[in-house]
């Protein structure tokens, strides 16, 4: 699966909507600091990204992209109600 949007905290924007360009610095400094991600399509669904244990690279290069846009490329997951994307490639928004 195939999916572009911002990639956000999970603590802010479960906690209170948190996302775009005004929270791009907190998004980061959440994320670094060890917060979930999860990403917002433009269709307002959220995805939560999960580290492929095989290809951790990529989990971490969505980390250098808080608030920013991307393209990830994974596996999907529906786990007790939980859209969840196993990152195998992260590409910034071109």
């Amino acid at each position: 699966m195939t999916i572009t949007g911002e990639v956000l905290d999970m603590a802010c924007y479960s906690s209170s909507g948190a996302s775009g360009e005004g929270h791009k610095s907190c998004a980061d400094a959440c994320i670094k600091g060890g917060a979930p991600m999860g990403i917002l399509t433009s269709e307002g669904k959220v995805y939560l990204l999960v580290e492929n244990h095989d290809k951790k690279a990529a989990y971490a290069e969505a980390k250098k992209h808080a608030g920013a846009q991307i393209t990830a490329t994974g596996t999907f997951s529906d786990r007790g109600g939980i859209n969840t994307l196993i990152v195998d490639e992260v590409k910034p928004k071109s």
